[in-house]
């Protein structure tokens, strides 16, 4: 039963820019602090620039493909003779979705310690639990939901903004120069920026989804990068990176030393921030696998929905199940990197299967192109690949043995169904 198609450019924009805030700056700002130091805000717009350029890339295949199942469609229309990459891509999107939930649902938990003393993981799941429920709700009462968290977590982070303008120190690290130091925290920044790529799982859902989804996708790395830079600034300014790095809810400790009640009133922000990007985490992972189904590269289970409210119930489902395995991993920086490395390996497949395009159907309908070509080779993605390559090499060892772990998984589950379907047919 195909899904209703409800959300216009506000809508996804709020999707894109609640994602995208929530991950970021109330979850890892800390940990990278500690990393970048004074060069903090360097790391985030560097990140910026890496995001953009992808971002750019995922514009024009949305508006080519403009159908859910997004990374797997693309692939498997770049790469026609290798199913097995394009359903490889799909379920490391979908790891990455559910480590990315994972992450800040334990970031919640944290938050919430400022109030109330319980375990994290009991917190984090039943989170998770929670917003299931309201994504199986359907699209609309999920984009209301999500309108709502994120006018709270802006106005957390102009607040924030605010009470570091007030500090003769800020602004003093725009005077830093970077070093490996920065590069290396982009690489976990880059964290930060995820979700403008979800914003195309939502195409099925979404009207006029050819130019509302590109739109949505510069409006919201745009948003958050201008807010990213001035809440980097601010936070350097309340706090020593060095402090910074030694908590996991670093807006609101940087904030206590100036300002404890605005402390707690962001405490109680960071609570709605956080839990927005859960749930669209949620609703967005659901949703690539209802497209990877509905294309014959999972089981056909996947792609069932509610009769009523057209949510795919059975997707959401396998969704909360491997993200409450994730939290076993317990700590945030952790699957913050796990995410991010399976983001940048989506990264560069995405812009492979842009310039192979380009070069196999170069006058197939492009209602959104990216400038810059030299012959049918679009120059953009071509960075995009290489910046993106450099940050996969920024990463712990436990990342790799985990992501190829989670590749080798990955191809199994393919050719395991790929196997059982031709015995089927052969039957």
């Amino acid at each position: 039963m195909a899904l209703r198609r409800l959300l216009g450019l506000p809508m996804l924009t709020f999707y894109g820019t609640g994602m995208i805030l929530g991950a970021g700056i109330y979850s890892i700002i800390g940990q990278v602090a500690g990393l970048a130091g004074q060069s903090l805000w360097q790391g985030f717009l560097l990140a910026a620039a890496a995001a953009l350029l992808t971002a750019l890339s995922y514009a024009e295949l949305a508006a080519m493909y403009p159908t859910t199942g997004a990374e797997y469609i693309y692939l498997r229309n770049a790469f026609s003779g290798q199913h097995w990459l394009a359903a490889t891509t799909g379920m490391t999107v979908t790891f990455a979705g559910c480590a990315s939930a994972a992450t800040v649902s334990l970031a919640f938990a944290s938050y919430l310690e400022y109030f109330v003393q319980l375990p994290r993981f009991l917190v984090a799941s039943s989170l998770l639990i929670v917003f299931t429920r309201v994504g199986l709700l359907g699209i609309r009462h999920s984009s209301w939901t999500n309108v709502v968290f994120t006018l709270i977590e802006v106005t957390g982070l102009v607040l924030f903004i605010c009470l570091g303008l007030q500090s003769a120190d800020f602004g003093n690290a725009l005077a830093a120069n970077p070093t490996s130091a920065t590069l290396s925290s982009a690489a976990l920044i880059i964290f930060s920026f995820l979700g403008f790529e979800n914003i195309v799982s939502l195409a099925e859902e979404t009207k006029r989804p050819e130019k509302n989804i590109p739109y949505a996708i510069f409006l919201s790395l745009l948003i958050a990068t201008i807010l990213y830079t001035l809440v980097s600034l601010a936070a350097l300014a309340l706090m020593s990176p060095q402090l910074l790095a030694q908590t996991d809810s670093a807006i609101v400790d940087a904030s206590l030393q100036s300002s404890p009640r605005l402390a707690g009133v962001l405490g109680g922000i960071a609570l709605f921030s956080t839990a927005n990007t859960v749930l669209i985490s949620l609703v967005t992972t659901s949703r690539i696998l209802y497209g990877i189904s509905q294309n014959k590269a999972l089981p056909e289970v996947f792609s069932k929905t509610l009769h009523r409210r057209r949510t795919p119930w059975v997707a959401a489902l396998l969704a909360l199940f491997l993200t409450l395995i994730l939290l076993l991993f317990g700590k945030v920086e952790t699957l913050a990197s796990l995410a991010s490395f399976s983001t940048m390996m989506v990264f560069v497949a995405v812009n492979a299967a842009l310039i192979r395009l380009r070069r196999i159907a170069p006058y197939k309908n492009r209602p959104f192109r990216i400038p810059f070509s030299v012959g049918h080779i679009p120059i953009l993605p071509v960075f995009g690949i290489v910046i993106c390559s450099v940050f996969l090499f920024q990463f712990d060892q436990l990342i790799y043995l985990t992501g190829f772990f989670i590749f080798i998984c990955t191809v199994g589950i393919y050719f395991i169904y790929d196997s059982s379907l031709l015995n089927k047919r052969s039957a």
